[in-house]
């Protein structure tokens, strides 16, 4: 099992003239110690208008600064985001192709349709037909990457004969892989050949049915790239301390805060009727019958990775158990503060990383 980073870009209020600089900067030194440490991949996300929750609405420059700061680590678009009013496909294959560029060729191209209306009415994208037109730039984009002269023809979108340039490094061209958190979303990745990026916490059990449709999908796929990119990634909040007590005194109040901001973009997903945004909704009411958050729990129970190292190693076995192909853990939630991330990574690599790299070597 691989490990790897998301990346929200989060900062909590109140804001200085210099909060939004040095969230950057922390952000950095935190991937590069991660690389250091032994993470094997780093995600940015694409939000909009979040606030405090993700300033991260240019992810492709960050991570380009990533690629010059690091060089092992792969380097993954968790997610840009498909519909055309977002990105319109040409400036995606072009953007992604620089960066697999001048990273070396360590992109990871993970899609997304965007999932709040709140972040879609701006940009005049559409809840009713976001999915096809990220299913229509999923199926151009690869062929830009590997055809000299690439034209497309349909309802949406019109472009005449021309070679998209530059081409990306890796050939034929970077993982492609999708976001989503439902058990038919698993499906449809799977369907089209693309990595999976399961971008929500959950008790680790509640992932078998979406392993499974994904792993069912897979069987079967026609992939919409080259090669089909059989890749399940979970994902959940980690901070290591130097055991459980410590790790909920510097942590806990930031997993959180996390988990009650999660339930709020749930209100902000249940707000659009389409059908395709029910499961969200339902979600979202779910959070509403609650509204205790008890971090501790969470972490017994194997939802979230925070405590010393044992309790560590004892949630990502739990995930390891699941089937899945690489564990993603946000370490920048809320008001954690930036030098207990670092003290965390730190114990982390020398800690828990090497028992599931030894145990990875020997398998």
């Amino acid at each position: 099992m691989k490990f790897g980073l998301l990346y929200e870009i989060e900062k909590v209020q109140p804001w200085d003239d210099d909060s939004q600089r040095q969230v950057f900067t922390e952000s950095l030194e935190q991937i590069k110690l991660a690389e250091k440490v032994g993470f094997d991949y780093v995600w940015e996300v694409e939000h909009h208008f979040l606030g405090e929750f993700s300033i991260s609405s240019a992810p492709e420059v960050f991570l380009a600064a990533v690629s010059q700061h690091t060089s092992t680590i792969r380097i993954g678009h968790g997610v840009v985001l498909l519909p055309f009013g977002y990105n319109h496909p040409i400036r995606v294959a072009e953007r992604a192709a620089t960066l697999d560029i001048i990273s070396n060729g360590r992109l990871e191209f993970g899609t997304g349709r965007s999932a709040t209306f709140f972040e879609m009415e701006p940009f005049g994208v559409d809840p009713d037909t976001n999915r096809d037109e990220w299913d229509e730039a999923i199926r151009m984009i690869p062929k830009m990457w590997t055809q000299n002269e690439f034209s497309w023809d349909s309802e949406r979108m019109k472009i005449p004969v021309r070679n998209i340039l530059p081409k990306p490094l890796q050939k034929p061209h970077p993982p492609m892989w999708m976001a989503g958190t439902q058990p038919s979303s698993a499906f449809l990745a799977a369907e089209r050949g693309l990595g999976f990026l399961h971008f929500s916490y959950t008790d680790p059990e509640a992932l078998d049915e979406k392993v499974q449709k994904y792993r069912e999908g897979i069987e079967k796929s026609n992939p919409v790239g080259e090669f089909v990119n059989n890749n399940f990634a979970g994902f959940t909040l980690m901070f290591c301390g130097r055991d459980d007590a410590d790790a909920m005194s510097l942590a806990g109040p930031g997993a959180e805060w996390y988990v009650r901001a999660t339930n709020t973009l749930y209100a902000l997903w249940a707000q659009s009727n389409n059908e395709s945004y029910q499961w969200y909704a339902e979600q979202f009411k779910k959070g509403q019958a609650s509204t205790e958050v008890n971090v501790a729990q969470m972490a017994d129970d194997a939802i979230l990775c925070v405590g010393g190292p044992e309790k560590c190693r004892q949630v990502i076995s739990h995930y390891q158990a699941q089937g899945i192909d690489q564990l993603i853990f946000l370490v920048q939630h809320g008001p954690t503060k930036h030098e207990a991330i670092m003290e965390s990574l730190q114990r982390f690599g020398d800690e828990v990383l090497p028992h599931f790299k030894k145990a990875e070597a020997w398998g």
